[in-house]
C-alpha cells in the first residue's frame, strides 16, 4: 500500500525528537523537520522553525502523497517533481489563490481568514506579476501600509508571519533582513484578584453571574464555552468535558478533548440554571438558540456600566476605558488564567492543571502559574528574608 503519511520531528544539536501535539516556534538553532517514504526510501526536508510554517508543510506533502497514491499505478513511483516556474515565472495571483485552498483544507475557518486577509493585503502592494518576481521591497512597502494603518507590532509580525510561510511553500527564500524584524513587546496576562472577581460578581444579573463562575470554575476557552452543551455536564461526576460538535462547527483547539472537575457551587448553580432552561441544547445560548458570541463584550459593558474600568486604557482611536466600554482589565481568557493560579495555589500539581487546560506543553501552564508564584505569600517572605535588615534605620556619629 503506498504511503500517504508524513511525520514532524525537531532537530537540534541533541538530534531529533517528537513535537507535542501543540506546535510552538522553536528557538534559535532548532528547526522542525519533515519525514515521509517514496516507497522504501526516506526522504526528508527542514521546513524552518515556525509552528505555521511546518502544519503548512505537513499538510501540503501528505495532500502531495495522496496525490501519487491515488494517479500512480506503480507501487513505489517517484514522486512528482515539484511545478517548475516558466520562463515568465508561476503567476502571484494563481499562486495565492492556490495556495489559499490548500491552506482552507487543512486549517479551521479562523486561521484560513486570518491567512486570506494577509495575502490578500499583500497583493495591494505587491508590484511583481509573479510569485518569483517578488522583492524584499514588496515586503516592506507591505509593512508600511499595515504600520501606516496603526496595526499593532505584534498584529504586524502576524501578518508576516502568515507572508513568510507562503514564500516557503514554494520554496522561495524570504528576502527580508534580521534588522527588517518587526519586534513587539510580549504581553502578559494577569489573573484576577479575588477583589476584581467580588466587585464583578456583586455587579452582575442573574445571567452574567452564571456566565462568568463557569467560565471561573472550568477554566475553559471562550469558543468552549459558546459551544458548551448540558450534554458535556456530568451532574454525578461533579465535572465538564470540551467535545467536538461537528454539526454546530465547532472543534476543539489542539483537536484534544478533555474533563474537567467542577465545585460543588458550580454544579448547583448549573442544575438550577436546567431547570429554568429545559429544553435548550447549549447552555448559554442566544434568545434565537445559537451559540452566543458576545460573551467578551456582555463583560466589557458590565465592567463599564458599574465604573469598574481602570481608566488607563486607550485604542487607536484614543478613546479611553473610562468613556467607554473597551477595558484591557477585563478578558475572557483571564478567567482561564485565575482558574489555573487558583487551583495552582490551593496545591494542585501543575501536571494535573496542565491536563485540565489542555495544554500540550508544560511550558505553558507554568507561564500560567508564574504569574501567581511571585505574588503568593511564600514568595512574600522569601523576599522580605532576603532583604532583611535593610531597611532599618541607622545613625550618623558626628
Amino acid at each position: 500500500m503506498r504511503n500517504r503519511i508524513a511525520k514532524l520531528y525537531i532537530r537540534s544539536k541533541l538530534g531529533y525528537r517528537k513535537p507535542g501535539k501543540r506546535l510552538t516556534d522553536l528557538p534559535e538553532g532548532e528547526t522542525y523537520t519533515l519525514f515521509w517514504y517514496i516507497g522504501t526510501k526516506k526522504k526528508a526536508k527542514a521546513v524552518g522553525r515556525y509552528a505555521d510554517e511546518a502544519q503548512v508543510a505537513l499538510i501540503n506533502q501528505e495532500a502531495a502523497l495522496r496525490r501519487m497514491a491515488v494517479s500512480s499505478p506503480e507501487p513505489f513511483a517517484v514522486a512528482p517533481e515539484p511545478e517548475k516556474p516558466t520562463a515568465l515565472g508561476r503567476d502571484f495571483p494563481q499562486a495565492v489563490k492556490l495556495y489559499l485552498s490548500e491552506v482552507k483544507r487543512g486549517k479551521s475557518k479562523k486561521t484560513h481568514l486570518a491567512y486570506s486577509i494577509a495575502l490578500q493585503g499583500f497583493s495591494k502592494v505587491c508590484r511583481a506579476h509573479t510569485i518569483e518576481g517578488m522583492t524584499r521591497q514588496d515586503v516592506l512597502a507591505y509593512t508600511n501600509m499595515l504600520r501606516d494603518a496603526h496595526l499593532t507590532p505584534r498584529t504586524i509580525a502576524n501578518r508576516l508571519a502568515f507572508l513568510k510561510t507562503f514564500f516557503k511553500h514554494f520554496d522561495l527564500a524570504w528576502p527580508m533582513l534580521k534588522t527588517d524584524r518587526v519586534k513587539f513587546t510580549e504581553k502578559t496576562v494577569e489573573a484576577y484578584t479575588i477583589e476584581d472577581l467580588q466587585r464583578l460578581f456583586a455587579a452582575a444579573n442573574q445571567e452574567e453571574f452564571e456566565l462568568f463562575q463557569f467560565l471561573l470554575g472550568t477554566g475553559v476557552r471562550e469558543q468552549e464555552a459558546m459551544f458548551a452543551v448540558w450534554k458535556d455536564v456530568d451532574f454525578n461526576g461533579k465535572s465538564f468535558k470540551v467535545t467536538e460538535k461537528f454539526d454546530l462547527g465547532f472543534t476543539p483547539k489542539d483537536k484534544e478533548e478533555g474533563s474537567i472537575p467542577i465545585p460543588d457551587s458550580l454544579v448547583a448553580l448549573l442544575q438550577a440554571r436546567r431547570k429554568r432552561y429545559p429544553d435548550t441544547r447549549l447552555i448559554f445560548p442566544l434568545p434565537d438558540g445559537k451559540p452566543n458570541g458576545h460573551m467578551l463584550r456582555t463583560l466589557q459593558r458590565l465592567a463599564f456600566r458599574y465604573g469598574l474600568n481602570c481608566g488607563c486604557c486607550y485604542n487607536r482611536a484614543g478613546q479611553c476605558c473610562k468613556d467607554k466600554a473597551m477595558c484591557h482589565h477585563w478578558g475572557l481568557h483571564r478567567f482561564r488564567k485565575t482558574f489555573a493560579t487558583m487551583h495552582h495555589e490551593a496545591g494542585v500539581p501543575a501536571r494535573t492543571i496542565q491536563r485540565w487546560l489542555r495544554h500540550s506543553s508544560l511550558d505553558t501552564t507554568l507561564r500560567y502559574l508564574a504569574g501567581g508564584d511571585d505574588k503568593s505569600e511564600k514568595t512574600r517572605l522569601k523576599v522580605n528574608n532576603s532583604f532583611a535588615g535593610m531597611g532599618q534605620t541607622h545613625s550618623i556619629t558626628v
